[in-house]
């Protein structure tokens, strides 16, 4: 047997080592080379990128305890989505973004002696096995394509403290506000003051709740205040960039086409928004008050209860059945459908699915506490939900975005709902300049 030489065992192991170097290293260099190029591709429109070319000079935009805020009185932070104005509170490690809405899209209690996750407000939020959850979830816009999941801080603090997080879940799309975020931000020298009142995400040891008052300052709640709901989203860190430079008259879009939430619709000389949506028809909430020449028309609720009875004249109920809806010249196109006109008070500890699940058949009706109130420039107005079942008193909306309930018998502004199909909406856009219409 001829026998191998050295010399050739030598080289076929030094051809054995180059070749596998070849591989590693052209492997990593491939690996490398993608990686890049999959990130180029996915910052080269993304917000995040027009974001920080935006606030490179930012002297608002700033590091606040490790993380990236937009703090103080900064006005170029605005984003559009789904129809809610929202502001960019930070930038996340990951390149996501976290916003709040610009105002309170509704006004809840929160519930007595629960943390958040456990609070009615979570479950109006999120989506869960709960009758009437995700009130918020349910509506928004492509939520798997525009928002991840986001940090929810929990921690129980008896007095107010910026110190990291502690204890937070990232198991659902909404929260609230923490009081960390808060104070990096500014707190009541910040652009989080907007003459509302809002929860916060944190308890103390005893189960009270953090909230701002309308001035900026800091509060406890036993949970049964009505206060308004300013929800946290975060959006995802590859998201694109559509249009806008942050600003209140040109804010940051990342939908390239609207989806019907939020959208504007126009009938006849009428502006409405899309409030709530589901498998048949869309419910919509006037986008102004109702005026009759020029002038806001001033109503009582009722003479007897807060059933919203169309059969009762000189009730508000029989009014909009009546001599509003026979006066547009689109009524045909209105449905009569079901609408909540149930109640809320402590004795049920302020849970929203009690006004909600009491209904009645109705076409023209009002905005209920549970439901997402779009127009925030709209104030002193009736909902459709009472103190307690058919009482006398009736829950109406504030600037501030609490609640308060007034007698039926005191007039005040008229903003009234509908619901009609779909797919009768063939033109336009769903934006203010180019509202959705039917054919």
């Amino acid at each position: 047997m001829k026998k191998l030489s050295f010399q050739k065992i030598f080289c076929f192991l030094s051809f054995l080592f180059i070749l596998s170097c070849c591989v590693f290293y052209g492997s990593r260099f491939i690996k490398l080379y993608l990686q890049n190029r999959k990130i180029e591709i996915e910052e080269k429109n993304s917000l995040i990128k027009v974001l920080k070319e935006n606030n490179m000079d930012n002297e608002y935009f700033k590091s606040v305890n490790g993380q990236n805020y937009f703090t103080s009185k900064t006005d170029n932070n605005y984003l559009l989505y789904s129809g809610i104005i929202w502001r960019i509170i930070k930038v996340n490690d990951d390149n996501s973004l976290t916003a709040i809405s610009e105002n309170a899209i509704s006004s809840l209690a929160y519930g007595k002696d629960n943390k958040f996750n456990e609070s009615h407000i979570f479950n109006w939020l999120n989506k869960n096995d709960s009758d009437y959850s995700g009130i918020l979830e349910k509506n928004l816009n492509n939520i798997d394509k525009y928002l991840q999941k986001t940090t929810s801080c929990t921690d129980s603090l008896d007095e107010l403290s910026n110190n990291p997080c502690k204890e937070s879940n990232t198991d659902n799309y909404f929260t609230l506000l923490s009081v960390i975020d808060y104070l990096n931000i500014g707190s009541k020298d910040s652009y989080l003051v907007n003459d509302e009142y809002f929860y916060l995400s944190n308890t103390n040891n005893e189960n009270k709740v953090w909230y701002i008052d309308d001035s900026g300052k800091s509060n406890l709640s036993t949970g049964n205040d009505i206060l308004g709901v300013r929800p946290v989203i975060t959006i995802k860190a590859n998201i694109d960039y559509v249009s806008g430079n942050g600003t209140i008259n040109n804010p940051y879009l990342i939908e390239k086409d609207n989806g019907l939430f939020g959208s504007y619709v126009k009938l006849g000389n009428d502006i409405w928004r899309i409030y709530d949506i589901n498998d048949n028809e869309i419910k919509l909430m006037l986008n102004d008050y109702l005026k009759v020449n020029g002038t806001n028309l001033s109503y009582r609720y009722s003479t007897s209860t807060s059933y919203h009875n169309d059969t009762i004249p000189g009730s508000i109920a029989y009014y909009l059945n009546n001599n509003y809806l026979n006066s547009l010249s689109y009524k045909d196109k209105i449905k009569e459908t079901k609408w909540s006109n149930g109640y809320y008070n402590s004795t049920t500890d302020f849970d929203y699915s009690n006004s909600l699940k009491e209904t009645v058949d109705t076409k023209v009706a009002l905005m209920s506490v549970g439901n997402i109130f779009l127009n925030s420039e709209l104030n002193n107005y009736f909902t459709m939900t009472g103190s307690a079942n058919r009482s006398s008193m009736v829950y109406t909306t504030q600037k501030n975005a609490k609640l308060y309930t007034k007698q039926i018998g005191t007039s005040l502004n008229v903003v009234p709902t509908i619901a009609v199909d779909k797919n009768i909406l063939t033109k336009g856009n769903g934006t203010k300049d180019s509202p959705f219409e039917m054919e």
